[in-house]
């Protein structure tokens, strides 16, 4: 039985990775065809095709790799034709590693160029599939923070705990300094219904009264079956590690708490910019995915993970025994929003061959355009975006490269949920 509900973890993930991946280039194809670019094939995955239609000009299909996608359009790099014939120095070093056969190009599908579009066209037409990820990010951001709310933590007392951890003895494993809520007397199964005289609901009432409590002698209201108690309790200090927090020695029920959409898109913004960091930080990354590859290597729970890592936290979820199925539904579709996360931050890196890269084309030529037009020159030819192409290798085979070492890490020494 847990097989089953491994693998249904992962055909989830698939399933919503191909889902994001084809609106991905759903958002690339429909504004390219609206501005009449010809677009020759829209495809999600890579490798062997597995299935394919062809509808007028463009040949839609699924290939057996479901780990990216694209769409070919007709003129993404200027014909040398078209193009100057003087060469300055970055053309001549990096002219090995340019396309160099000229395209034959019917009349029709010349005017039907990418590379004729007006740069905002490109713009669209290149932001379009990270707005896509963005777009889906955003709705299941509302979904789940607005419809089914986030795990808080309550003020019903699951467990008292009943030392003061430290260092040496964290799970209170010996009998060390008894903790507050173990010297007031409060028992699981209490509810705080008040603290120093005032009402609170939810713990985020009661964290900032404990900060203004530590070492004081203070009143705890609680409701114990149907009776009203009142309890008198210490805050302390909690100094362990990094950790320095007012404690109390409980741990609390968590309750899903229903937010407004200002509060669900700035958790979404917190969790943009926390994948950004994570990005910019990807050198690094590599170098301590490679050292956790060997077994049993201690592994960190913030850093990158490849899809493996995600099939295996996919299947995890779906196969544990402890969450009710709705738990189990959410947490997966959480798992999809952080994935089309960073699915568009990390198309947003300004580096061919990410969709970063042509946008940050398109508005170098944008930008040139102007200057041309300012300094009362006739703009007569695009920008060549193939002189990107050595770029294009190497992006290429630092991605390949990290992607290789992630996959590995994640099979030999799987993170443990």
């Amino acid at each position: 039985m847990d097989f089953i509900y491994v693998i249904s973890g992962w055909l989830f993930l698939i399933l919503g990775l191909a889902i994001s991946i084809g609106l991905h280039e759903l958002g690339h194809l429909w504004p390219a065809k609206k501005f009449g670019v010809k677009v020759t094939k829209y495809m999600i995955g890579f490798g062997p095709t597995l299935f394919s239609r062809k509808r007028g000009d463009t040949e839609y299909g699924i290939k057996a790799i479901p780990l990216g996608g694209y769409i070919q359009m007709v003129g993404m790099v200027p014909p040398s034709s078209v193009l100057s014939t003087k060469k300055n120095v970055w053309q001549k070093l990096t002219s090995f590693a340019q396309p160099t056969e000229e395209t034959a190009l019917s009349p029709e599908d010349e005017a039907r160029s990418f590379y004729q579009l007006k740069p905002w066209k490109k713009l669209i037409i290149m932001f379009g599939g990270p707005f896509a990820n963005l777009l889906i990010s955003i709705v299941l951001t509302l979904v789940l923070f607005c419809g089914f709310g986030a795990y808080e933590r309550g003020t019903t007392v699951n467990e008292v705990v009943a030392c003061v951890p430290t260092e040496a003895n964290p799970n209170c494993d010996a009998m060390g300094l008894q903790s507050p809520s173990a010297i007031a007397g409060m028992k699981a199964g209490d509810k705080i219904t008040s603290f120093n005289g005032q009402d609170v609901k939810n713990w985020s009432d009661l964290e900032p009264l404990l900060a203004k409590s530590v070492g004081k002698v203070t009143s705890i209201g609680i409701l114990r079956g149907n009776q009203q108690l009142t309890l008198s309790i210490t805050p302390i200090m909690l100094n362990m590690g990094e950790v320095h927090k007012p404690y109390l020695g409980v741990r609390l029920e968590g309750v899903r708490v229903q937010q407004n959409p200002v509060q669900a898109l700035g958790q979404l913004g917190v969790m943009l910019a926390g994948t950004a960091e994570l990005i910019v930080q990807l050198p690094s990354q590599a170098i301590t995915a490679f050292s956790e590859i060997a077994p049993g290597s201690p592994r960190n729970m913030e850093g990158a993970i490849s899809i493996v890592g995600l099939g295996q936290f996919s299947g995890e979820l779906a196969s544990n025994q402890t969450m009710s199925i709705q738990d189990k539904v959410l947490s997966e579709l959480a798992m999809l929003m952080s994935l089309n996360v960073a699915l568009f931050v990390f198309n947003m890196i300004p580096l061919v061959p990410l969709d970063g890269g042509h946008i940050a084309g398109a508005v170098y030529e944008s930008i040139k355009r102007r200057v041309w037009k300012l300094r009362g020159k006739k703009w007569e030819r695009p920008v060549d975006t193939g002189q990107m192409t050595p770029v294009a290798y190497f992006v290429a085979v630092l991605l390949l490269t990290l992607t290789v070492v992630l996959v590995i890490r994640d099979i030999v020494n799987p993170l443990q949920f």
